[in-house]
């Protein structure tokens, strides 16, 4: 599309993807978050630039940069084989747990893997296995179906102020953790469950308890704090099963 919106949002140095929201484009993405910082790994936010030689990634370009007298495609036959093998590449070694998944019904792998991929595969070799680490009471952790977007990591250092997550090891043998054996030592640390895009990091009080499809959400506010957060709250059979913050601020009048 040409840049033909009213508002200047563009001109400032806001991330392309986050201008294409803002005028009802959605971009699939996974390592992109508008509070942490530009990573640019999980490649699935590929765009087209009229008169560019390849894809870029549109969480790294600026709008100013990218819509000053030019054109980008988000939709092309380009795009789209891009889109397919990036997941390709993602669901190579991630498990085939959506059954058992907590996370299955809300996982953005499974949504945008339905929307944007392919229904073949190339790679018949076996899939990698990594350890499960204990991080704490809260957060449970199933690290063979991390996908390396390092929300997690850049919250923790960035948000939290802890540096105990980080990302080791190279190629296929990287993975997430804590290096040694520790706890994610942070009052905020359960964030990291909201956080994470795929199954990898789950609620340890909240296992197995419900489908998403099966849960009733109400919009309430968080009394136990002075600021009167919004709140999304999960009811089956009557019964409180799981709290999630709500991002939407016109949900509460």
């Amino acid at each position: 599309f040409n840049n033909k919106s009213k508002n200047n949002l563009w001109k400032h140095n806001t991330p392309l993807i986050e201008y294409c929201e803002s005028v009802g484009i959605n971009i699939p993405h996974y390592c992109y978050h508008k509070n942490l910082s530009i990573s640019g790994n999980c490649r699935m936010c590929l765009i087209e630039i009229k008169n560019s030689p390849k894809p870029v990634v549109s969480c790294a370009m600026s709008a100013k940069a990218c819509l000053n007298n030019n054109s980008i495609f988000t939709q092309s036959p380009l795009v789209k084989k891009a889109r397919e093998n990036i997941l390709e590449f993602l669901l190579l070694n991630h498990p085939l747990d959506c059954p058992i998944c907590d996370q299955g019904g809300e996982c953005d792998l499974q949504d945008q893997s339905f929307f944007f991929g392919i229904t073949k595969k190339r790679f018949y070799s076996f899939k990698r296995f990594v350890s499960d680490k204990n991080i704490g009471p809260i957060v449970k952790t199933l690290m063979t179906r991390c996908i390396h977007c390092t929300r997690c990591v850049r919250f923790a250092s960035e948000i939290a102020g802890v540096g105990n997550l980080g990302i080791f090891g190279r190629g296929l043998s990287s993975e997430i953790g804590t290096y040694v054996t520790k706890v994610f030592k942070s009052e905020l640390s359960g964030n990291v469950v909201d956080l994470c895009p795929v199954g990898a990091l789950t609620a340890k009080p909240y296992p197995f308890l419900g489908r998403s499809w099966e849960l009733k959400s109400v919009n309430s506010i968080d009394f136990s704090d002075g600021f009167g957060t919004n709140i999304q709250v999960f009811l089956k059979n009557n019964k409180i099963v799981k709290i999630l913050p709500n991002c939407d601020s016109q949900s509460i009048k």
